[in-house]
């Protein structure tokens, strides 16, 4: 390297420790942020961020910021990641059981002691509840589907704070016992079949409810990131309708593939939305399909759909220009990354592009994964 760059190399490393120390909450908690990623819980949700956590950090640790939106947040493990940083974090998405989970994952301390908690599981008694009726057949047994109404109506007894603990433990539990842990199918016999199985756990699928919650109350006690640094969780609601005003905005949105298929999350995981609303989960359901999946809602359903989708991108991410935008996304998909990146690069003072190779969850081969970073 010649003696200009050298000059020029620390030249900038110097305005970026300048920007940092300015910065309100660049201490030691954001030094020792990926540290504690290893200790955040296991993730079964399609789309997941939780193996790039390293990645997206070294891509975000110098950016001065203290307000963070995590405008789809999914299964926190971003919201959780900016909390270790010791930043003020607030979490959206527009389904009510990722909420529920976050303000499980993002507590600050757990009262609940595992004894409790062990306790109150077993205390539970089977009923013959909606869901006993009505899911014969398509996720769980009918012992199991009479153990979960018991567990729902148990739960709701509970106050709020418990409630989001049990509740949070049960979704996990539930994921674990499904076949690629979604349900979108109702496909029972994969699990049910006397035959050998080429994916999936065996093992897992039989466990009882009670003992995989156990496991996952454990990795959320392991999980507790304490900050002095407030957090909020919104109640679900469609993100662009968010306020502006956040230091960095992130947003993973759906991916939306080359043939027009989005991620549907409200389809994939409705069972666990009925499990958070399961007073009301009778008047949510479409009884048109057979997995009795929730009826469309016009936010989710325009997230997913390649006529809607780069639009409200693209409005979104105006909204917030005079903040730093953050983009998870993939390479082959809708829109391109070149469309994606002019966008940015017209939108902002400084636009990043990195990628990260990793393999998919349910696909074949590995995808480029792309962050986006416009800086005002």
């Amino acid at each position: 390297m010649t003696d200009t760059g050298q000059l020029s190399v620390k030249k900038e490393e110097a305005l970026v420790s300048s920007e940092l120390q300015n910065c309100p909450v660049f201490d030691l908690s954001v030094r020792r942020a990926e540290e504690l990623i290893p200790n955040f819980p296991t993730t079964r949700y399609y789309g997941s961020k939780k193996r790039l956590l390293p990645w997206i950090y070294n891509n975000l640790k110098n950016i001065p910021f203290n307000t963070v939106l995590d405008g789809f947040g999914g299964t926190s493990s971003v919201s959780l990641l900016f909390k270790a940083m010791g930043k003020n974090v607030t979490y959206n998405d527009a389904l009510l059981s990722n909420g529920i989970s976050a303000k499980a994952l993002l507590s600050n301390d757990i009262k609940l002691s595992k004894s409790d908690f062990i306790s109150f599981f077993e205390s539970i008694e089977p009923v013959k509840g909606f869901i006993f009726k009505n899911f014969s057949g398509k996720y769980y047994i009918d012992e199991e589907n009479k153990w979960l109404d018991g567990a729902i109506q148990t739960i709701s007894l509970e106050s709020e704070e418990n409630k989001n603990i049990f509740l949070y433990c049960l979704f996990q539990a539930c994921l674990q016992k499904r076949p690629f842990n979604l349900f979108h199918r109702a496909n029972l016999n994969l699990r049910l079949n006397d035959v050998p199985q080429s994916f999936g756990n065996q093992k897992t699928w039989d466990t009882p409810f009670i003992e995989l919650a156990i496991r996952a109350f454990l990795e959320l006690q392991k999980a507790m990131v304490p900050s002095i640094s407030p957090y909020t969780v919104l109640e679900p609601t469609d993100v662009s309708d968010l306020p502006t005003g956040f230091d960095l905005v992130y947003l993973d949105p759906p991916y939306i593939n080359l043939k027009n298929n989005g991620d549907d999350y409200l389809k994939r995981y409705h069972f666990l939305e009925g499990l958070s609303q399961y007073n009301e989960w009778p008047n949510l359901v479409d009884p048109k399909f057979k997995t009795l999946q929730f009826k469309k809602q016009k936010h989710t359903f325009e997230w997913n759909h390649k006529g809607y989708f780069k639009t409200r991108l693209f409005a979104l991410i105006e909204k917030h220009k005079e903040s730093t935008v953050v983009l998870s996304y993939v390479d082959n998909a809708f829109p391109s990354q070149i469309e994606l990146e002019s966008f940015f690069t017209n939108t902002f003072n400084k636009t990043q592009v990195v990628k990260q190779e990793l393999p998919h969850a349910l696909s074949k081969g590995k995808k480029s994964e792309l962050l986006f970073i416009g800086r005002p």
